[in-house]
């Protein structure tokens, strides 16, 4: 038995009055989003809140963390503020992952009991990091290690650039193909009236001024005020709740066939060899599903940065990162025997996204090509998809969440996962005159508010045990680099020094 999807609502905060939400208080700003994505997604159904409560049993949503809206409390709270008293309330942190594991939370209730119907849904206010600077180091605080990164100057860009700089030495991936797919999802969003780019056209200058080593402006996802609800239940329910005349008897659904996440480690640092959990949270919702990658007829791909968009679909369907970022320049992906359109309402870089609920995003751009979608793309597919997959990320490719949803029921057995590797955990430990190897570098031009200022080099350097310390980087003269040109990845040399206090990487 395969729960099922009945819909999507999504609020973005172009729907309110201006001059009215700007004065409201930031919760209430949150409940305008989360409540308003409730009642649009009920209306769709053609139902509302008292009709379908005596038959709600659960209750999943994700943190606002901008609100500081943490922990259980505070979902039963919202579920009882929205009329719904005595479900069982369940709590998602996976930072950009989450949306992928609130759904697989629904997905595992509903498996478990074809009786259950799940209500999903979550909203956010952060402000763009471009406009708050405490925004920004609230982030910083929060996702890089307080003595291995944060003293080094680490940014959540500067650690993805530091990832997408190894990424293109081994693989071959150029600025040109970063360049060219972050100019295709664009023009797909400025025809989208819901997207934050909507009529804005990308400015060519634009992507020749970096933040971080290769990203500019354009190639990291905009961050918005976001609200959404989906409804997960069974077929047997469905037809109950239109029996019942709760909801609308012509009521679409697409099947939710597979679910799967992965972990990986809190931060950067802590991550061996910068390993990424994508590719096992995959291989679990492939197996979990019963089917095979090449089955998959549309996926959207979280994209916070447009390297990570070819790393993840690499890992996702094993095809090589330089394969995915030439298909990606045309909107599409391999999945292993054909190329696959993604993205077609242009990504979190380009529409709308809360961080911690930025795969609703996708589950819009999903939804839409099935029809269920109340605010659906003005670009979808000729032809709904037979398999998709929606798959997402959190933290510094620290978390990965993959869901699959099927047009038609299949009846496959789950089968066990492939034999991967375990993930193993980084534990910095450098000593005065160790010698590492630069693994990777990167500049940061962009730190505001940060205590080091830019522009500055961090480096993620390997000893021979494996063992990975991330740090600044200095010349024999005791002099700062701020420039990796002239450094050769997996071949300069360093040894750690200790200056001004901190352990530091010496050229030798």
């Amino acid at each position: 038995m395969d729960p099922i999807l009945l819909g999507v609502s999504d609020t973005i905060e172009s729907e309110f009055d201006a001059e009215v939400y700007k004065n409201l208080t930031p919760l209430e700003k949150y409940h305008s989003l989360l409540f308003n994505s409730v009642d649009k997604l009920f209306g769709f159904l053609g139902t509302d809140r008292e009709k379908l409560k005596p038959y709600l049993t659960d209750f999943v949503s994700i943190e606002a963390q901008s609100l500081g809206r943490e922990g259980y409390g505070f979902t039963i709270k919202d579920a009882n503020d929205m009329g719904f008293g005595g479900l069982a309330c369940h709590t998602v942190d996976l930072g950009g992952a989450s949306v992928g594991g609130a759904l697989q939370q629904a997905h595992t209730i509903v498996k478990a009991n074809p009786y259950a119907v799940v209500l999903v849904a979550a909203a956010d206010i952060p402000k763009s990091v471009f406009k708050q600077v405490s925004d920004l180091k609230r982030l910083t605080a929060t996702v890089c290690h307080k003595d291995w990164e944060m003293p080094y100057g680490a940014t959540l860009i500067g650690l993805y650039s530091l990832l997408c700089e190894r990424m293109m030495f081994d693989t071959g991936v150029t600025s040109d193909d970063l360049e060219e797919i972050t100019k295709h999802f664009r023009t797909l969003a400025e025809t989208n009236p819901r997207a934050f780019q909507y009529q804005k056209p990308l400015v060519e200058k634009q992507l020749k001024k970096p933040l971080s080593g290769v990203y500019s402006t354009p190639m990291i996802a905009i961050v918005t005020d976001h609200g959404f609800a989906t409804l997960i239940t069974s077929e047997t329910m469905k037809q109950k709740l239109i029996d019942n005349k709760v909801i609308k008897a012509d009521a679409k659904h697409i099947f939710v066939i597979g679910s799967g996440h992965s972990a990986h480690a809190e931060y950067l640092i802590q991550k061996k060899d910068l390993k990424s959990p994508a590719g096992l949270a995959c291989e679990r919702a492939v197996a979990s599903g019963g089917i095979s990658r090449s089955e998959i007829e549309y996926a959207w791909i979280y994209d916070c940065f447009t390297g990570m968009i070819i790393h993840e679909a690499s890992l996702y369907f094993g095809v090589s990162p330089k394969e995915t970022a030439t298909a990606l320049r045309q909107g599409k992906i391999s999945n292993g025997t054909k190329e696959i359109p993604i993205n077609l309402g242009g990504g979190i870089l380009n529409y709308q996204a809360a961080m911690a609920l930025s795969g609703a995003t996708g589950l819009v751009d999903v939804c839409s090509q099935y029809g269920l979608s109340v605010h659906p793309l003005p670009n979808v597919l000729s032809e709904p998809p037979k398999v998709s997959l929606l798959g997402g990320n959190g933290g510094i490719d620290s978390i990965n969440s993959v869901i699959l949803f099927s047009k038609d029921k299949i009846e496959k057995t789950p089968k066990e996962p492939m034999n991967l590797k375990p993930l193993e955990v980084n534990v910095p430990s450098p000593k005065e005159k160790e010698k590492a190897t630069i693994l990777s570098a990167t500049t940061i031009y962009f730190n505001p508010g940060g205590e080091k200022k830019p522009p500055y080099l961090i480096v993620c350097s390997t000893k021979d045990n494996g063992e990975m310390v991330l740090t600044n980087l200095y010349d024999k003269d005791g002099k700062e680099i701020v420039s990796k040109e002239g450094l050769e990845l997996g071949k300069t040399k360093v040894e750690f020094q200790r200056i001004d206090g901190k352990i530091q990487a010496v050229v030798v």
